[in-house]
């Protein structure tokens, strides 16, 4: 929810809904993220609100295919312009990187860097 509220180009001052005195964040990295409020729970106002228009941003998800919250988590990425989004075998975790999630991870890098 937090990237809904601040991410850099979501919109203008005012529209954001919090942490407006907090600097814009620049990119995410979200591991084993999920929306709030997902399939399962009714989705408060103020993260209505923050899911209101697309998240442009820069971001790059893992998602596992044996975590818990997958489902959740590949309903965030529809939040997001251009989501980046590297799969594992494993569940809700940090994944160690094989060599193709690694090309995804290193390319992200690159696209941060020139911000």
């Amino acid at each position: 929810m937090l990237s809904g509220l601040r991410c850099s180009n979501t919109r203008n001052a005012k529209e954001r809904v919090a942490l407006t005195k907090v600097p814009e964040i620049k990119f995410l990295i979200i591991i084993s993220g999920a929306k709030f409020g997902g399939l399962t729970y009714v989705v408060p106002q103020l993260a209505a609100n923050a899911f209101s228009s697309p998240i442009n941003c820069p971001s790059l998800h893992f998602l596992g295919e044996t975590d818990f919250q997958k489902k959740d988590g590949e309903i965030l990425l529809e939040s997001f312009v251009d989501p980046q989004v590297i799969h594992h075998s494993k569940g809700h975790t940090i994944p160690k990187l094989d060599d193709s999630s690694l090309e995804i991870m290193l390319g992200f890098i690159e696209k941060i860097q020139k911000l």
